[in-house]
């Protein structure tokens, strides 16, 4: 029942009444609700009142208006959505696409209109394709249709110049699916960004998909990268709610072997900068302006010099890099506090097929016990001012603010720092090359030079 800090209409009551016996169970799916007539005697109100309450379920997208017959709970047949469902392997010649072939074998009747047109992107498909202004998109829009209802839509875009004269171009249905087209022709997709979005249907879609009053949506945006970074396609699928669940499986991710940790050299300096766009990247994908502009070579190159540099490997394959020195930059810290002894974190990544690991807080635990063995008081950073969800990363490490510095020309400057030896002893264990753990690999080797990043 619903609860309130002061008494409710009648007709919010009546309303509250029949909504908790449709969440119940007590009203099911398609049962018939007592008549307006009906609802004012036993409420002793007007048949207006009445018709009040019912029409707020209306509005919930709880119940349905079906003149003359009357007012009836909502049925509700959703369909399973799994977005992670796209990668999974199929058939090589498969007599209907995925949707068609779910639908029937859950026993349901499939269909969809598909249009295909090419156009000036807008603004947000053109920012996800990181298109130019005149560049041109392939949009192939499809209404999904279960059971004689439109259940969702799906519009899909892609680069013209990507897809020019192929079948993407053509309103049919692709029972292999565009993306074995895209991968054809040369343009594999091996991860995706969803995004899920909730909010009430636009004018346009609630025509398209004939939705009643009171009905939201979810959008499931989707962009598919290629090995190399490149946006190939992007995907808008509007999800009615009262049709849809949306199903994520998800597993722990583990690693083929332990990670081991090895002083880079002066020719790893292409796996540093590749590790180092690759998070330039995903960071873009996200509107987070750290790292827009080309890697500083030359500071890479002295810091792989000074043997500052440090990267991680899982079976021999460069997974993060880490810089540790002892420079304290002028421009954050202050003379007295460059005069402590302290290590500085610089330039950690983590490539993002392994991210959900939490390689980060091994490698800070590891720079930790460095700083330590090392003789030093704090282990130091300076993290980009605008990312504050970087800056929640440190703080959930051990880290403490300091205070945030805006330099002349700098958008880092977010100071942080925690004890040198401080270990949280989260994320696998980051070995040396040779099998030594990070205690046994911070005692063994290093110079540290005061040297830029």
């Amino acid at each position: 029942m619903a609860v309130s800090g002061r008494a409710r209409a009648l007709y919010q009551r009546i309303a509250d009444e029949i909504r908790d016996q449709i969440m119940d169970g007590t009203l099911g799916a398609g049962a018939r609700l007592p008549t307006e007539a009906e609802l004012a005697s036993k409420w002793s109100t007007t048949r207006t009142t009445a018709v009040q309450g019912l029409k707020v379920l209306v509005n919930e997208g709880l119940i349905v208006s079906d003149r003359p017959r009357g007012y009836f709970v909502r049925s509700r047949r959703p369909m399973v959505y799994r977005p992670q469902a796209e990668f999974w392997k199929r058939p090589l010649s498969p007599e209907m696409d995925a949707f068609l072939t779910q639908m029937s074998e859950e026993g349901r009747e499939a269909d969809q209109h598909i249009e295909v047109a090419v156009e000036t992107p807008g603004k947000h498909v053109r920012e996800r394709l990181q298109l130019g202004e005149d560049e041109l998109v392939v949009v192939r829009r499809r209404v999904r249709f279960v059971d004689g209802v439109p259940y969702n839509t799906n519009d899909s875009h892609f680069p013209l110049t990507l897809v020019q004269n192929s079948e993407i171009m053509r309103p049919d249905d692709i029972a292999r699916g565009a993306n074995a087209v895209l991968a054809e022709l040369g343009y594999e997709q091996v991860r995706a960004l969803d995004e899920i979005h909730v909010r009430m249907p636009t004018p346009a879609e609630a025509d398209r998909l004939q939705l009643g009053p009171g009905t939201p949506v979810a959008v499931h945006l989707c962009t598919g990268y290629t090995e190399d970074g490149k946006p190939v396609r992007t995907v808008m699928n509007v999800l009615p709610g009262d049709r849809h669940v949306i199903t994520y499986e998800r597993s722990r991710q583990r690693l083929g072997s332990e990670p081991t940790i090895r002083q880079a050299e002066e020719q790893d300096l292409p796996i540093v900068v590749e590790l180092w766009e690759h998070a330039a990247s995903w960071l873009r994908e996200r509107g987070i302006d750290q790292w827009q502009y080309a890697p500083r070579e030359d500071r890479i190159r002295a810091n792989l010099a000074a043997g500052e540099c440090w990267i991680v490997e899982v079976d021999r394959t460069p997974v993060a890099t880490i810089t540790v020195d002892g420079h304290a930059d002028g421009d954050f810290w202050s003379p007295d506090e460059a005069a402590e002894a302290a290590l500085y974190v610089h330039r950690m990544v983590v490539r993002r097929d392994v991210a959900g690991l939490d390689l980060g807080s091994a490698m800070l635990d590891w720079a930790s016990k460095r700083a330590a063995d090392q003789g030093k008081t704090w282990l130091r950073l300076d993290a980009w001012r605008s990312n504050d969800g970087l800056r929640t990363y440190y703080s959930n490490r051990g880290f403490t603010h300091v205070r945030t510095v805006e330099a002349e020309g700098r958008s880092s400057g977010a100071l942080f720092q925690r004890p040198a030896g401080h270990v949280r002893g989260v994320g696998p264990e980051v070995r040396g090359a040779g099998g030594q753990t990070r205690d046994q690999v911070s005692r063994a080797s290093g110079i540290w030079a005061h040297t830029p990043r």
